[in-house]
């Protein structure tokens, strides 16, 4: 809910967006693509202040879902939108990518190469092999992209080949997570793997990351 929420944030005050992934630990925006094709966003947001309010905060995020419904085909569903703690926790479960990226006003595509090819997706570019053995991993099983000698950059003509890859395509600032190994990613962005299905993207020096659009690959 990026910009419609940051109407909110704006309205309030600019709050500072963490996220979080089920139980896990995770500290930024995470988007996690299941195997039936939807998506569910996690989102924790500090909610200190005393000038914020829960009971609006819930009522805004439910006007948001319930406006764009009215007019849009599609599936948006919370199933978390509380305050604990001192933080606000919110996840949305969307049926579909198109779904997502509609109600975001963001870039989103799940599905196979051809089908990302078709929707005007561009492969032409260089991606690495995250799975290549040349690079060194940390001691939970992470490879920093910044830690290998670019491991295997593989262009986009061969990769569009394999008719076992399939592709979650988003813009930067989100953390993913796909439903199955990820297996290559785009060249051109600093991202770290954790485990086999996470992509942790990396932000620049202020906390910010461009808006170019992150290729994962996975099987």
């Amino acid at each position: 809910m990026k910009f419609k929420m940051a109407a909110f944030c704006t309205a309030a005050v600019t709050f500072t967006f963490l996220s979080a992934c089920g139980s896990s630990t995770v500290t930024e925006n995470t988007v996690e693509l299941k195997k039936d094709g939807s998506i569910v966003e996690y989102t924790v947001e500090e909610f200190s202040a005393s000038y914020y309010d829960a009971d609006e905060l819930a009522s805004f995020v439910d006007a948001e879902i319930e406006s764009y419904l009215a007019e849009n085909d599609g599936e948006i569903k919370v199933s978390r939108n509380e305050v604990e703690d001192e933080n606000a926790y919110l996840t949305l479960k969307y049926d579909s990518a198109d779904t997502y990226a509609d109600f975001n006003g963001t870039e989103c595509f799940a599905g196979s190469i051809v089908q990302a090819q078709t929707a005007g997706y561009d492969f032409d570019q260089e991606f690495l092999d995250v799975n290549a053995e040349d690079g060194d991993e940390s001691d939970d099983g992470s490879v920093s992209v910044e830690e290998v000698v670019i491991q295997a950059v593989v262009p986009g003509s061969i990769l569009i080949e394999d008719d076992n890859l399939q592709v979650l395509i988003v813009q930067s600032g989100s953390n993913v997570i796909v439903p199955g190994k990820i297996q290559y990613v785009s060249a051109d962005i600093d991202v770290e793997i954790q485990g086999t299905d996470t992509a942790v993207i990396q932000t620049d020096a202020d906390g910010g990351s461009s808006e170019e659009l992150i290729y994962i690959l996975y099987k």
